[in-house]
Order: C-alpha cells, then sequence, then structure tokens
C-alpha cells in the first residue's frame, strides 16, 4: 500500500469533511475483509488518527459556539457551548 492509503501521509490539514470521508471509506476497506493483516493494522491505525481529527476539529468548532440564554427579567447572555448554567 502506499502512503496515501497507510496513513503515513499529514491527516491534521484535511477539512472535517474530508477527514469523515477518508474515515468511512477507511472502515469500508476494513468491512470487507479482502485486505491482508498487514493492511488491515495500517488502515486501522490510518482510521485512528482520522478519528482524533475529526475530534479535533469538532472541538474547535465547538470553542467558537456561543449560546444565546434568556435570563429571567428577559435579558439575554451570551455563554459558551456547552458551559453549564
Amino acid at each position: 500500500m502506499d502512503n496515501a492509503k497507510t496513513g503515513t501521509e499529514d491527516l491534521s490539514a484535511l477539512t472535517y469533511e474530508d477527514a469523515v470521508r477518508q474515515l468511512e471509506q477507511t472502515v469500508g476497506q476494513l468491512e470487507s475483509g479482502e485486505i491482508t493483516l498487514d493492511e488491515s493494522m495500517a488502515l486501522f491505525r490510518r482510521g485512528t488518527v482520522l478519528a482524533a481529527v475529526c475530534a479535533s476539529k469538532l472541538a474547535e468548532i465547538e470553542k467558537q459556539i456561543t449560546q444565546l440564554i434568556e435570563k429571567p427579567d428577559g435579558t439575554l447572555i451570551e455563554k459558551p457551548f456547552g458551559e453549564e448554567a
């Protein structure tokens, strides 16, 4: 397998959508059962890296999201996404 399929290239530069797409393809290859054990291990490692890239990109986006909360007096306040009220 070449670098693009084994995951030795830099995956952190991918967009979230591209990382998800590649992760889905990787899972599909693993589920096919038509690859060797060595190829399976390389794809598994690639999949774990892609999953980490997706999680990291989602965490970064969540930091940029704010919620508008209406207080009992009707005024609105902003708070970071996921922060307890």
